[in-house]
Formats: C-alpha cells, sequence, structure tokens
C-alpha cells in the first residue's frame, strides 16, 4: 500500500527530473500531447491520474526508470512496485 505522501513525493522527483533533462519533457510531450505549459499547471495541483502518469511514463522503458533512480536516489523496485500498486488501486 501506497501513501498519499509517498505518492506525492514520487510524482515530485519525477518532476525534477524531467526538469532536469529536457529530451524527457520532449518525449512526454510527444508520446502524450500535453505541453510545457499543461505540465506546469497539473504539477501546481498534484492529483493521483497526473501521479500515475508520471509513472506510466518513467516506467515505459528500462533507461527512464534506470535514469530516473540514478539520478534521484528511489530504488527502481520502489518506483516499480508504486506503479504497480497504483494499477492495482492500492492508495492510502
Amino acid at each position: 500500500m501506497i501513501s498519499r505522501n509517498s505518492l506525492d513525493t514520487l510524482a515530485a522527483a519525477i518532476l525534477a527530473h524531467l526538469a532536469d533533462n529536457p529530451d524527457l519533457v520532449e518525449a512526454l510531450v510527444a508520446e502524450t500531447g500535453l505541453m510545457p505549459d499543461d505540465l506546469r499547471r497539473l504539477a501546481a495541483e498534484p492529483t493521483t491520474d497526473f501521479a500515475t502518469a508520471l509513472l506510466d511514463f518513467i516506467c515505459a522503458t528500462d533507461a527512464r526508470l534506470t535514469g530516473f533512480a540514478a539520478a534521484s536516489g528511489w530504488s527502481v523496485t520502489t518506483v516499480a512496485h508504486t506503479r504497480e500498486a497504483l494499477a492495482a488501486g492500492v492508495l492510502r
């Protein structure tokens, strides 16, 4: 089970990682159609859906996931398990 606080912390770490990696922002824009202004607006009032979308994006490739984990200090296992927990509807 993942807490809302933990999910928000992880989502903020993903956003910080994206901010440091413009190529990832470009990929996110290409894959989702969201523009950088949309991302800023969504980040200002994070929701579970937005956090899930960020996790989906980071977990979509091994390179993204391992790059995020290495840069952020979050373990690959924790990030992947968090994504699976959200898919299973486990949020407290």
